[in-house]
């Protein structure tokens, strides 16, 4: 599904970071990669708080954002963004609250509609010999030294 901004003001989780009053209670839609983990709102699982993180190409610049959705929504996820992995990307259509009263003040999107763009994918870490050369070398000098030490010690008694 793509952007379709004749009803809703397509924007950016940057945007909403920093966002004053003319945001507030609007409708809005983001995209951003789903990071660490869903966590149960309520006692009966029923909704989920899923931040979406976005990540300013040009300037490295990083933004997140709460979004309060159902447990059957966020069950779409199928990878949260960690070290080694890189999460679902999701658009996520919604109303955005500066400050919600239905969740003690805090800045959060109440999602209505969830599509995912992308799949995510894990990419561990591959074992790379060579950057062990440089602290192996390290400590064969400093085993060295000590042994140099250690006989001109005792040489001295």
């Amino acid at each position: 599904q793509l952007p379709d901004s004749s009803f809703i003001y397509d924007t950016s989780i940057f945007a909403l970071s920093g966002a004053d009053s003319y945001y507030d209670n609007q409708t809005v839609q983001v995209v951003g990669e789903a990071i660490g983990d869903a966590v149960n709102v309520d006692w009966d699982g029923s909704h989920k708080w899923v931040t979406l993180f976005e990540r300013d190409a040009n300037t490295g610049n990083t933004a997140t954002i709460s979004v309060y959705m159902t447990s059957e929504t966020a069950a779409r996820i199928d990878t949260f963004g960690a070290y080694g992995k890189t999460g679902t990307t999701l658009q996520v259509r919604g109303t955005f609250h500066l400050a919600c009263p239905e969740h003690e003040g805090m800045s959060d999107l109440h999602a209505s509609n969830v599509t995912v763009v992308q799949k995510g994918s894990e990419h561990p870490d591959e074992f790379n010999a060579q950057a062990f050369v440089p602290g192996a070398v390290c400590l064969a000098a400093g085993l060295l030294i000590l042994f140099v030490f250690y006989r001109l010690r005792e040489r001295r008694r």
